[in-house]
């Protein structure tokens, strides 16, 4: 018969492997690109470069999400998480529409409430997955916790892509985790498929007609070739750009 204290000195054996194996896994050499909100460094951690160069490479692999990296889906707002069956889907609200959306709202006064639309796009992953939630200490250690809900979508990072698979380490801001402050949140998914829905045109339809088709064509050409349009002033500058456009 097994002994307490030999069962207590198992679990102890067992919990300080787990914390050095955690210790092992950093932020600065898991995904780079994301460590600067959780290390200070006096040297530059990341080559956003070559990193670029590496996507362009690949993004045939990547397909649409292509267009939304490096940024385009930050502080979008996590609509619902699903995994199971193999798959993980993760939608959000994509955050730049919805500042157009809001945008708009304003300039023409319309009885739209801005706080209760949503221009849903889905990121999904199949075949062989593997998903891992983590924290993230102060010396950039990553922890392993069990999945908890999350907020907000702020930055990704693929860390690798082949024929075989694609991984890749979001990092999603979690509010009011147990009563303590906010804390962003490590989610590193590995698969064999990605892919992507978007359901943003749908939506505006929905929510304006075809009113302002112009307007919103007008924004997502900018977007697709990389100007910054999460910003209500930059909004109102595309929109008035456009407006011009229509009047000529």
């Amino acid at each position: 018969m097994v002994s307490k204290l030999t069962i207590e000195k198992e679990i102890d054996t067992v919990e300080k492997e787990t914390e050095r194996m955690n210790k092992q896994r950093n932020i600065q050499t898991i995904a780079p690109f994301l460590a600067d909100d959780f290390v200070d460094s006096e040297k530059p951690i990341f080559d956003l470069d070559k990193y670029t160069r590496f996507l362009n490479q690949t993004s045939d692999r990547l397909g649409t999400y292509k267009k939304y990296l490096i940024c385009k889906l930050h502080d979008s707002w996590v609509i619902d998480i699903k995994q199971g069956n193999d798959k993980l889907e993760i939608q959000l609200n994509d955050f730049s529409t919805a500042v157009f959306a809001d945008t708009l709202i304003g300039k023409y006064k319309l009885q739209v409430d801005s706080d209760n639309i949503s221009f849903p796009l889905t990121i999904e992953f199949s075949g062989d997955l593997v998903v891992e939630y983590n924290s993230v200490d102060r010396d950039g250690s990553l922890y392993s916790i069990k999945p908890i809900g999350l907020d907000n979508y702020l930055y990704e990072q693929v860390t690798k892509l082949d024929d075989e698979r694609i991984e890749i380490a979001f990092q999603f801001w979690k509010s009011n985790l147990k009563g303590r402050q906010g804390e962003r949140i490590i989610v590193i998914v590995s698969a064999k498929n990605l892919t992507i829905t978007e359901n943003q045109d749908n939506a505006w339809t929905e929510v304006f007609g075809h009113e302002y088709d112009e307007r919103y064509e007008y924004f997502k050409q900018q977007f697709d070739s990389d100007i910054f349009v999460s910003d209500h002033n930059e909004c109102e500058k595309l929109i008035d750009e456009i407006e011009k456009k229509m009047i000529r």
